[in-house]
């Protein structure tokens, strides 16, 4: 049987019924209404799920039936005043019922008044069923079905409560034609579903089977009362639930035990170059990192293809550990390829890497798409097998094989290949599918794969993304590294915040971001400020006596470095810019981060750009200036952005804030779309999951 990950499918032992025409009341022009709304099958028509419950309380107390404000009931009841106007009055008919304590009204509108005075007498008792109108707090029944039960108090039955699907409406659809047919679909495919969590988990778990659970969504059921429909309707959809993350974490387990399976990964044990590297930091390593490092090394020493998602917060020194990887896998003689999402970021990773392995000896190229067909070419021919090469070293040689390349998307074009690939590092990682990453191992035989976010994934989210990889944290940050003071202010104090840059940078000889949301004015989104028309205002204005730069995305890509080293010189002293800031520039003397508009940015986006300060020794601060009319919600968050600097609360609360799909961006980190299941409401079903299909696929519980 083959079972699609993620998603939940009805699948079936046998179909006596596949068409919806086949259902009781699904005509063809139903069932063409029902397909243009994506359901084709009865299967998808029992997958449409009620969107709400109507309780139809069964002789429940009256004290019951008024508490939970009963919408619909049948109950017992004794008449204590009876109101009949007379023949041409156009007021309603009104019996007052006493129903254990509590009274309810029955009217009736229009109706033939004639025997209504012999049936309706004080004392008598009436059974009732009706829907309930709380008309200024009294039960009322309009036009109720009754008998007349006689003079003594009736028998009372056990009380129960019939819950009743109420289904979303379609427009040019019965409601009533969608209720029976899903009914008849339930009676007659449920007793044949297919059940693909074994029974052991669904005992242990307290989990019904798919049958059990879809009927008790569809079909009436009666319960004693109505806290026990909730817990069967909460046991039904953690169910659901439970079975979307089972199959997805089946699959990456099992995609996980495929790589490892291959057991032809390049086994690099060689340390020499490594332990020159850590000689070579001018800084000493923290214990976060150490750790990180004797994981990785352990990995890579092993036949079975390392697969590993290193997460850290901004600052924390997870490329210093991506380039001890390196110097593992260089020193044994194999290439690195390093693939950053944007040029600007590539080409920091590349100053960074001729830093620290400056007098090592390490071959270091770039390759991006923005680069000339003879730079590119030039760097494929160092890249690739030896043929076609004047000479061939290990590393070391200027001319010979590239040992380390950094790059974007152009490393996994088809006219790339490598001689030995044996590590493939990939930074910012959630910001590339799946098949790009494959695309890049595939350009060696069974390589190492190391990836890096500095966006901190709260690890329910990262299981469900990247169940494949295993997972390594980097919390602690190098010592003598100073907090980051963060204010909100809002756009009334604009010319103070300006000011006090000036004067800072004019005494100190610092620098500053000014950052913005958008490139250029919209009529779509007024209120928004921009960098094209703040960066002129500035240059002209509060800061007309320093050297104000620009940056954005839409520079090309040699203005945009340009810029950049510019800043990185210090020839320019404030530079207004977009995003493109968030990732890939460091400059140490920059130590003020003005924040225009922050309100539109996520927390995780704001903690990414907040790091770009903060690099020195000097004192760091970050200003959120928001604009006019925040509402309570934003305000509440830029203040919890503001009194925190750890990335990973951070990305706690944004994730409950904008969800799963928002936080990664669905289609960049293949967060699959479930039908039932939220990785934040459910993170305890995911991690059972997780647990269930390791330990039935690996024998492994971690």
């Amino acid at each position: 049987m083959k079972i699609e990950a993620g998603r939940f499918n009805l699948t079936f032992e046998d179909e006596p019924v596949s068409k919806l025409t086949k259902l009781s009341g699904i005509g063809p022009k139903t069932a063409e209404r029902l397909e243009e709304r994506g359901i084709f099958t009865p299967a998808d028509l029992l997958l449409f799920i009620p969107r709400k419950y109507r309780p139809h309380y069964r002789h429940m107390p009256g004290a019951e039936m008024v508490k939970s404000r009963a919408a619909h009931a049948e109950f017992f009841g004794q008449i204590v005043r009876v109101n009949i106007p007379p023949k041409r009055s156009r007021a309603p008919v009104e019996v007052l019922l006493d129903v254990g304590g509590h009274e309810f009204k029955l009217i009736w509108f229009n109706m033939n008044r004639r025997g209504f005075t012999s049936i309706f007498q004080n004392g008598k008792w009436l059974e009732v069923d009706g829907k309930i109108d709380w008309d200024r707090g009294l039960p009322t029944l309009a036009h109720p079905s009754f008998d007349v039960v006689g003079s003594s108090p009736p028998a009372r039955p056990e009380p129960s409560v019939r819950m009743e699907p109420v289904y979303k409406s379609m427009e040019g659809i019965n409601d009533s034609a969608v209720l029976g047919a899903i009914e008849d679909a339930a009676k007659r495919l449920l007793p044949l579903a297919v059940d693909v969590v074994p029974r052991t988990i669904r005992e242990r778990l307290g989990l019904p089977t798919v049958r059990e659970a879809l009927e008790t969504i569809h079909l009436l059921r009666e319960f004693d009362d109505a806290d026990k429909f909730r817990d069967a309707l909460t046991r039904a959809r953690h169910r659901l639930v439970y079975e979307e993350f089972y199959t997805l974490q089946l699959k990456l387990a099992e995609d996980y035990i495929t790589e490892r399976r291959a057991a032809n990964a390049p086994r690099c044990t060689e340390r020499d170059l490594g332990r020159e590297f850590v000689r070579n930091l001018p800084f000493t390593l923290t214990g976060d990192q150490k750790d990180a490092i004797a994981t990785i090394a352990r990995d890579l020493g092993e036949r079975a293809p390392m697969r590993r998602l290193l997460q850290g917060d901004v600052g924390s020194g997870k490329t210093v550990v991506a380039y001890m990887a390196a110097a593992i896998v260089i020193g044994s003689g194999r290439q690195v390829a390093m693939m950053a999402p944007t040029d600007i970021l590539a080409k920091q990773h590349l100053r960074g890497a001729q830093e620290m392995f400056e007098g090592l000896g390490v071959n270091i190229a770039l390759l991006t798409g923005s680069q000339s067909t003879s730079e590119r070419n030039a760097v494929l021919e160092r890249l690739g097998p030896a043929d076609g090469r004047a000479e061939q070293s290990l590393f070391g040689d200027k001319d010979g094989r590239v040992d380390l390349v950094i790059g974007t998307h152009a490393l996994f074009q088809d006219d790339v290949a490598f001689d030995e690939l044996g590590l493939v590092i990939v930074d910012e990682q959630h910001k590339f599918g799946v098949e790009q990453r494959q695309d890049l191992l595939a350009k060696g035989e069974d390589p190492h794969l190391l990836a890096m976010t500095a966006t901190p994934i709260p690890r329910s989210l990262a299981h469900a993304v990247f169940g494949d990889l295993d997972l390594t944290v980097i919390r602690e940050k190098p010592p003598g590294r100073k907090p980051i003071r963060t204010f909100l202010r809002d756009r009334s104090r604009a010319p103070k915040v300006y000011d006090y840059v000036r004067q800072r940078i004019e005494e100190t000889g610092e620098q500053a971001y000014f950052v913005y949301p958008m490139v250029e004015a919209s009529e779509a989104v007024a209120g928004r400020r921009n960098v094209t028309d703040s960066a002129e205002a500035l240059a002209n204005g509060p800061l007309s006596t320093l050297r104000v730069g620009i940056l954005h995305g839409r520079m090309d890509a040699q203005t945009k470095d340009r810029t950049m080293q510019r800043f990185a010189d210090g020839d320019i002293q404030v530079l207004c810019a977009t995003t493109v800031v968030e990732v890939g520039m460091d400059v140490s003397n920059a130590t003020v981060m003005v924040i225009e508009s922050p309100e539109v940015f996520g927390l995780s986006q704001l903690h990414q750009l907040r790091g770009r300060v903060g690099r020195g020794s000097a004192d760091s601060m970050c200003i959120l200036l928001a604009g006019y009319g925040l509402t309570d919600d934003a305000e509440e968050r830029l203040t919890s952005f503001s009194s925190t600097d750890d990335g990973f609360e951070l990305a706690e609360v944004d994730l409950q804030i904008r969800g799963p799909g928002e936080f990664l961006g669905v289609r960049q980190a293949g967060l699959p779309e479930f039908r039932f299941a939220d990785v934040l409401r459910d993170a305890h079903l995911l991690k059972e999951a997780r647990h269930d299909a390791r330990r039935e696929l690996l024998g492994d519980a971690g």
